[in-house]
């Protein structure tokens, strides 16, 4: 049981590493207005970081509490994965430009 906890907590891992950096990094992958703002550094920086800092993350918490109960273990874990999620948005966020554009002194198009 607690084997597959830690199998479940590398997968997790690397679940959420992959769709949290997919949803941070799209605005840096597709750029702005015309591909303006593109850096794919996000690829070669963020993206090895964030795929092999999770799941070791999580199976290091792994291996601290695999001598508890099957339910405490499943709950650090989890609460790991979610933390580690929440860590890699705001990283993202702060990393990658937000791209918006205003309207000009002419007003709107008609």
């Amino acid at each position: 049981m607690k084997d597959g906890i830690g199998f479940l907590a590398v997968l997790g891992g690397f679940g959420v590493a992959l769709v949290v950096w997919g949803i941070g990094a799209t605005p840096a992958l597709t750029g702005g207005f015309e591909g303006e703002g593109r850096d794919f550094s996000v690829v070669w920086l963020e993206l090895p970081v964030m795929l092999l800092g999770t799941p070791a993350l999580a199976l290091g918490v792994w291996a601290l509490f695999r001598r508890r109960s099957p339910a405490v273990l499943a709950l650090a874990v989890l609460a790991t994965l979610l933390t580690a999620g929440w860590a890699g948005a705001e990283w993202l966020e702060t990393r990658v430009p937000e791209f918006r554009y205003e309207q000009g002194a002419a007003g709107p198009v008609a």
